[in-house]
């Protein structure tokens, strides 16, 4: 199952390069960028502007969901402490007479 996990992943990542090598050899033409409070603009080619913005988008959600995973993580960590902390108070004393604590059956 992991083969197949893997292979998907390839071929998804093979496609992708190729339409961003698609995208950036089709489309040549320069774009002029500006900032409003900025009076400077930025001459670059269209391709490099939108391979720019995907490349930009993929980092932004990576540190997103790394910021998501730490919270789980921690969330999972504390839960596993309180598990232990509870195992530890239902774990039964060996010093204690557990005969006082149990009921008796009666014997027949």
């Amino acid at each position: 199952m992991h083969f197949f996990g893997r292979l998907v992943w390839i071929i998804i990542t093979v496609t992708m390069m190729g339409l961003a090598v698609s995208f950036a050899i089709s489309n040549d033409a320069v774009i002029s960028l500006s900032l409003w409070p900025l009076t400077h603009r930025l001459d670059l080619p269209i391709w490099l502007f939108g391979v720019g913005a995907f490349a930009f988008g993929g980092i932004l959600g990576a540190i997103l969901m790394g910021g998501q995973m730490l919270a789980i993580r921690a969330k999972l960590w504390h839960a596993q402490s309180h598990i232990k902390k509870l195992n530890k108070q239902t774990a039964p004393d060996p010093e204690k007479d557990n005969s006082l604590i149990l009921p008796q059956t009666p014997e027949s």
